[in-house]
């Protein structure tokens, strides 16, 4: 089963609203009865899940184009792609992001449950959440006109959890901006107050900006940054991008079918 990294529209640390907007970075997971063989957190508490539910123990085989922590929303790719598996595999009805949800707050990887991006990695296209109560308010198509640059950088982003939820007030009228349509202005002002929040330099941001970006900012916590261009006028941002490290460039991904 395959399950779609992502960039952060909104981040929902700071008020429990989240955004996310999936882009073309693939994980493929398959699973066959046999020895378990994995020892990351989240997938055992995926299995313990289904193992108490009478399923035989299981084999993970996991393909990743994600870097592990790198703000791309590898793990609710990985998450969504698991779960989505299993149900396939012994005829289930899963709510697959609710369910990824759940697990990661029991597993301890999120602080959210990540709902937001667990809907967008499952069905791509453009999220809309409040995580707190694990509901979906929105999801639409992402724009498909436009390029996706990104700065990729693994290793696990800062998280100061207090520090964010003290400008819930701010992060609540970027979530609004996003719900009404205003996505490029809600991206862009959520990476850059994320970026200042949590101490991690603009100036790539700034530049992307300056380069005819619509959207640019750190993703999730971090480390990734990223960019969103016209079709066409992503050139100068990846010459800006290339010089801090390793990019890749995509697009965004909608998948009408698993509705």
């Amino acid at each position: 089963m395959q399950a779609y990294g992502g960039v952060s529209v909104v981040n929902a640390l700071p008020s429990w609203y989240g955004s996310s907007m999936a882009v073309n970075m693939k994980v493929e997971v398959r699973v066959r009865e046999g020895k378990r063989n994995v020892e990351d957190p989240l997938l055992v508490t995926i299995l313990d899940h289904f193992s108490r539910l009478g399923l035989p123990d299981l084999e993970v085989q996991v393909e990743s184009e994600i870097p592990v922590g790198s703000g791309l929303k590898s793990s609710s790719a990985v998450s969504t792609a698991l779960i989505g598996e299993i149900a396939r595999k012994y005829s289930l009805e899963v709510d697959v992001p609710k369910l990824s949800a759940i697990l990661s707050l029991k597993a301890g990887v999120s602080y959210t449950g990540a709902l937001d991006d667990a809907i967008s990695s499952w069905y791509g296209g453009i999220s809309f959440t409040y995580n707190k109560e694990f509901k979906v308010l929105k999801r639409e198509r992402a724009p498909t006109d436009v390029v996706v640059v990104i700065l990729e950088r693994s290793g696990k982003g800062k998280i100061e959890l207090n520090r964010l939820r003290s400008f819930r007030t701010l992060f609540l009228e970027i979530f609004r901006m996003a719900l009404q349509g205003r996505i490029w202005d809600a991206m862009k002002l959520n990476g850059i107050a994320i970026a200042e929040i949590l101490g991690l330099p603009t100036d790539l941001v700034e530049d992307a900006l300056r380069r005819g970006a619509l959207a640019s900012g750190l993703s999730g916590n971090g480390p990734s940054y990223f960019a969103v261009t016209r079709e066409g006028e992503e050139g100068p941002v990846i010459e800006s991008f290339e010089r801090r490290g390793k990019v890749r460039v995509t697009r965004v991904v909608n998948l009408d079918g698993r509705d």
